[in-house]
């Protein structure tokens, strides 16, 4: 009888945001198929707290620090090159550069063992160098790109390998945000909002590129035509007070919660009638999927990533990014139609569970490593 796959999973963040939930959502769902999951991380990161909480073993005495640092290089090859050693893992599951970088290099020393996979979350391209082109042609088995927009852009490099290449959309627990009436009361009990009242929701941390003002601005044109509209801001950043101001000159401050980041996520997203995501980029999007899967129509750019989540007049509408009377002219249309926000939120949860809920995501996780597994053992039979 073979033994079940083994998977080291690292990640270099010390912080939360989309690759921690990646990470911990993968490792999780791997291990109850009957993988043996390793999580390594940094000391005192979110990810080794998450990981632990959710059963999964971790490992989180890497220093995963860039740039010129001897000491920390030289911890972070001996670290891992021994969990290589011991553990024997089929596949290196990396999520981020630095952490790609150690494991590459490790790997390669020891006579390139175990399979290398990396995953690429976000919308930076790659720089064409010679080091850049040795890691992810020569050292790198296989690459899985978290939306197709993505993975069209890195194919077009050269540093890319077309063919070792796979899309698999992150997956969300769409039994976890299903629609609670119960909890939807209490949430708007709690933010104070009435049965009237229509609240459109964005759960984004905040920065400029997830494209706050324009729904502000879109909330500013429909106020006074639409007084019991409301919005409700989760999440952090730096942008905060920017924000803050610009709703009181736009005259929408009453209608406006900041809550803050929130560890009740899924409550919160209850007191949604309409979710937002106008972002200027996307890869991915957690947040849609979460609030489709809580059967709540969705508004978003037409980003190329973004209309990989949401067929436009389907599971809600998409503007065109970065402007502002699309924008308030969707949330108008959903605003004053609660029939057509019931039947878009049905058919957004529908098409998570069918696309993006965790299983699937998992399942095709799966699919990748198999391809990545055929192309590992078919490059060290030719070195």
């Amino acid at each position: 009888m073979s033994s079940p796959l083994s998977v080291l999973i690292t990640n270099a963040r010390t912080g939360g945001g989309g690759e921690a939930r990646y990470v911990v959502s993968l490792a999780d769902q791997l291990q109850k198929s009957g993988r043996r999951i390793l999580i390594g991380c940094k000391s005192k990161s979110v990810l080794a707290d998450r990981g632990r909480s959710a059963g999964v073993p971790v490992l989180d005495e890497y220093f995963f620090r860039g740039g010129l640092r001897p000491r920390a290089w030289r911890h972070d090859l001996a670290l891992m090159r021994s969990v290589l050693l011991e553990e024997k893992p089929d596949i290196i599951h990396v999520n981020s550069s630095q952490d790609h970088w150690v494991a590459a290099v490790s790997n390669r020393l020891l006579g390139r063992p175990s399979c290398l996979v990396r995953t690429r979350h976000n919308t930076y391209l790659v720089g064409n160098s010679w080091p850049n082109r040795v890691l992810n042609r020569d050292w790198t088995d296989f690459q899985i790109i978290v939306c197709r927009y993505m993975q069209d852009r890195f194919a077009a490099q050269p540093m890319f390998d077309r063919q070792r290449l796979a899309t698999v959309h992150n997956g969300v627990d769409a039994e976890f945000y299903r629609p609670d009436p119960v909890l939807r009361d209490e949430a708007r009990a709690e933010f104070g909002y009435s049965n009237e009242d229509v609240v459109i929701g964005i759960a984004a941390r905040l920065n400029p590129v997830k494209g706050h003002d324009l729904l502000f601005r879109a909330v500013g044109l429909l106020i006074k035509e639409l007084p019991n509209l409301r919005l409700l801001v989760l999440g952090h950043g730096g942008s905060k007070d920017e924000l803050a101001t610009l709703a009181r000159d736009l005259g929408i401050a009453h209608a406006v919660t900041f809550a803050g980041q929130r560890e009740d996520m899924q409550r919160c997203v209850q007191a949604f009638d309409i979710g937002a995501q106008p972002s200027l980029e996307e890869t991915s999007s957690f947040s849609l999927k979460e609030q489709m899967a809580a059967e709540k129509p969705v508004v978003t750019s037409d980003f190329a990533a973004c209309k990989e989540i949401v067929d436009d007049g389907v599971e809600g509408f998409t503007a065109p990014v970065g402007t502002v009377e699309p924008l308030a002219d969707a949330i108008r249309r959903l605003a004053v139609d609660r029939e057509m926000r019931l039947r878009m939120g049905r058919a957004g949860r529908a098409r998570v569970l069918r696309e993006f809920s965790v299983q699937e995501f998992c399942r095709r996780t799966i699919e990748a490593y198999g391809k990545a597994l055929e192309v590992h053992k078919m490059r060290r039979a030719v070195r």
